[in-house]
Order: C-alpha cells, then sequence, then structure tokens
C-alpha cells in the first residue's frame, strides 16, 4: 500500500486521510487513530516543507511485527532533528511529538534518493478478533 504525490501543502490532508483509509482497509487499526493522524500529519508536513519544492512524496502503511508503522519518504537527505522549541511556540513541535508518543521511530537515508522517516504504533488488534481473522 503506497501513495505517491508531489510535495504541497494541499496534500498534507488528502495523505493523512489515505492513510486512516489505508490503515482501516488492511485491518491496521491503531488503538489511538486520533494519535495515528497526528503523527502521520506531522512526518507528511515535514516532507512538505523540508524537502525539495515540487519533490515526490510516497507514503506506506503496513504492519511491523504487529505494530502499525507508517513510513514517509522525501527526496531531503537531511534527517529530522529533535530540536529544544519554546513550549509556546505554534510550530516545531512535530518529532517531539512522534519521540514522546510512538512505540519507535526512526530514519532511514536512502544517499542521493533522499530518506525515509517511519514511526509505530501499537495495533488495536479487537477487530481482527471480533471478525475471527486474528
Amino acid at each position: 500500500m503506497a501513495l505517491h504525490f508531489v510535495a504541497g501543502r494541499a496534500s498534507i490532508a488528502a495523505a493523512r486521510d489515505w492513510i486512516d483509509a489505508e490503515a482501516l482497509l488492511g485491518g491496521l487499526v491503531a488503538i489511538d487513530a486520533p494519535l495515528l493522524q497526528l503523527l502521520s500529519s506531522e512526518l507528511i508536513t515535514n516532507a512538505v516543507q523540508h524537502g525539495p519544492a515540487s519533490g515526490d512524496v510516497t507514503i506506506r502503511v503496513r504492519d511491523v511485527d504487529g505494530q502499525v508503522r507508517v513510513e514517509v519518504d522525501d527526496e531531503s537527505s537531511s534527517p529530522p532533528r529533535l530540536r529544544a522549541v519554546d513550549p509556546a511556540a505554534v510550530g516545531g513541535h512535530g518529532m517531539r511529538l512522534v519521540d514522546t508518543y510512538a512505540t519507535r521511530w526512526g530514519c532511514d537515508l536512502r544517499g542521493a534518493d533522499g530518506k525515509t522517516v517511519w514511526f509505530d504504533l501499537p495495533r488495536d488488534d479487537t477487530l481482527r478478533l471480533l471478525s475471527g481473522q486474528a
């Protein structure tokens, strides 16, 4: 499951909605769906803001070790940084949120092809158990 789009602010909400839909269709429901949306938005927004203007962005959602994993590829080779940010500041908190609330996260550099930033969240298997798919 992957979605490719050209980086642009107008793409952020649509990409986040795609993650929600793909996670649900794939049976990858996160225990905390609003948190899945928030952290996905942070990675997508970073790819749009810090990657090349009009660069390609690819997002994926999949199961990794029983966790819901969201991956965001962009064409920038600069890894995300955890920054010290004034708590009252409007922006700059994204990776701190990911670091605080994700089960784990990371960045895989792909040389001249950019990077993949990802995070994992616990999976809610309640729906699979109720439907007998577990």
